[in-house]
């Protein structure tokens, strides 16, 4: 059995050494202070905690060893409750490693191991040197190809048993993987994304971060009220004395201020995530790197893949550029940080196309629009949303301001026969000689791409609105992640006969598709 390497053990014995003193300060001083206790006991309590904690830690680092053993991965852990954990290496979905600065300087990577079995990392490595993590992955990844060339019990030509270890074996051949560079970054790419992909998330740490700049959100509110012709001081009674228009003006400088810092905000984020990304295909499988302060790398199984995204925000479409994603079972491409299985960040779109169809064989997608009766559907809804937030305007403006203006809310009852345009337009579902796709969303537009064979379930729902108007919903579920937190692919308000007729053409196709496959694998 394997340890981890000595200096992961030194740093978690450093930090546990950090955490105790740490601790021991709050404990002592607050013991002090309840308990009456003298002065120079509160002090003890620093190097006791820290002794104790570092040596849980030490004794952890002792305790966790791991190895692959035949076509198992073993791991054992734990100080007072052990844990033993067997993986076996044709479950394992992926294999992904992180670097954080540290990491990076000690030449230390986070090892993950992930299965089919969830969205849960099934084994942790933390931390291995690079030359050892990359010895992993090569042996899970080529775990598949030594099956099937060198069966089990199968003796050599020296009369010798298939009983040679197979780590071995694989480390001899895990270096002859045939590898291509199918994209990567440049930093002109890397900005471009950046501006172009706005993370929705940057508005919201912008906000929790708040409290910690409240002497910078002071000055930019004093700022804008020199703006309005104001006097620059931060109270109620300068409120006041400004007036509907003034205020109105401010409360506007004040949001385009906020909109332009969550934007610059998103810009860094994007930078630091997506810096000199790399896609390299590896044998059968993707694999990928980016990070600037953490350094992520992980593979994509071709073999294992359920389901190929494309997605372009208004933005990217007006460019040309589009991202793909790609998700395997129980697993988004090892990106949890951003949310998204990215295969490829950003790329102009005929480049995305081909790569997808690569990956999963499709020919001209024709997509087939929902019926006109459900673009009026979309319109009555976002009427009713219109004159939801103008009663809210009126109510707001009536008891608050005053100001008389709340009747510009009306203007957006003149954007809701575009809006339900857009959407009827931008949703659709087509049928490929091999694969099921589906489009949906204007902002952002995401075309889902399943093959037959991959599908778990295909099921018609109908909403009492849509049943109203005779439609329904087809939802083609497959083993990925994305399921499971609404992420199938659906094709929204289909005639009703329509979805009946799909989901049949669905179903034999999958069949058909499996007993195809399977006569192939037979001969």
């Amino acid at each position: 059995m394997r340890r981890l390497n000595p200096l992961s053990g030194a740093l978690r014995v450093g930090r546990g050494l950090l955490q105790g003193a740490f601790f021991g300060v709050i404990a002592g001083t607050t013991l002090a202070g309840f308990l009456g206790l003298p002065p120079a006991a509160a002090p003890l309590l620093v190097p006791a905690l820290a002794l104790v904690l570092g040596g849980f830690a030490l004794a952890r680092y002792y305790r966790f060893t791991y190895e692959i053993e035949g076509d198992t991965l073993r791991v054992e852990s734990g100080v007072i409750a052990r844990q033993s954990r067997e993986i076996p290496l044709g479950r394992i979905q992926n294999v992904d490693s992180r670097q954080g600065v540290v990491n990076r300087v000690l030449g230390l990577s986070v090892v993950a191991f992930e299965t089919a079995g969830g969205a849960t990392t099934e084994a942790t490595l933390d931390a291995v040197a690079e030359s050892e993590a990359d010895r992993l992955r090569r042996l899970v990844q080529r775990h598949g190809e030594f099956e099937e060339t060198e069966p089990a019990g199968e003796a050599d030509a020296d009369g010798a048993g298939a009983s040679a270890d197979p780590t071995a074996r694989a480390d001899e051949r895990s270096g002859r993987v045939d590898s291509e560079e199918l994209f990567n970054f440049t930093t002109r790419d890397l900005l471009t994304y950046a501006v172009v992909s706005v993370r929705p998330a940057a508005p919201a740490l912008l906000l929790v971060g708040l409290p910690l700049g409240i002497d910078a959100l002071l000055t930019v509110i004093r700022f804008n009220l020199g703006l309005v012709g104001a006097r620059p001081t931060v109270s109620l009674s300068v409120l006041d004395a400004l007036g509907p228009p003034r205020l109105v003006a401010l409360v506007v400088f004040t949001a385009l201020q906020f909109l332009l810092a969550a934007l610059v905000l998103s810009i860094v984020l994007t930078v630091i995530e997506y810096y000199d990304f790399r896609l390299v295909r590896e044998g059968d499988d993707l694999r990928y790197e980016r990070g600037l302060l953490r350094r992520y790398s992980g593979t994509i199984p071709l073999s294992k893949v359920q389901t190929v995204s494309i997605r372009e925000n208004a933005l990217m479409r007006r460019f040309g550029f589009a991202t793909l994603a790609v998700e395997t079972a129980g697993y988004s491409g090892g990106n949890r940080e951003s949310g998204q299985g990215v295969a490829i960040p950003m790329a102009p779109r005929p480049v995305v196309y081909d790569l997808a169809a690569d990956i999963e064989s499709f020919g001209d997608l024709d997509f087939e629009r929902a019926p006109t009766r459900a673009r009026r559907r979309y319109a009555a809804r976002f009427a009713i949303v219109a004159g939801v937030v103008t009663a809210v305007g009126y109510a707001v403006d009536t008891f608050l301001f005053g100001s008389g203006y709340w009747w510009l809310l009306l203007s957006l009852f003149l954007v809701v026969p575009p809006a339900a345009h857009l959407r009827w337009r931008h949703r659709g579902i087509a049928l490929d000689d091999d694969v099921l796709a589906t489009r949906t969303g204007f902002w952002r537009q995401t075309t889902r791409i399943v093959p037959y064979y991959r599908v778990q379930t295909v099921f018609v729902g109908r909403s009492p609105f849509q049943r109203r108007r005779d439609l329904a919903t087809v939802t083609a579920d497959t083993a990925s992640t994305s399921t499971i937190v609404g992420g199938s692919a659906r094709a929204y308000d289909v005639d009703d006969e329509r979805a009946t007729q799909l989901r049949e053409i669905l179903r034999e196709r999958l069949y058909s598709d499996l007993l195809a496959r399977k006569h192939d694998r037979d001969a």
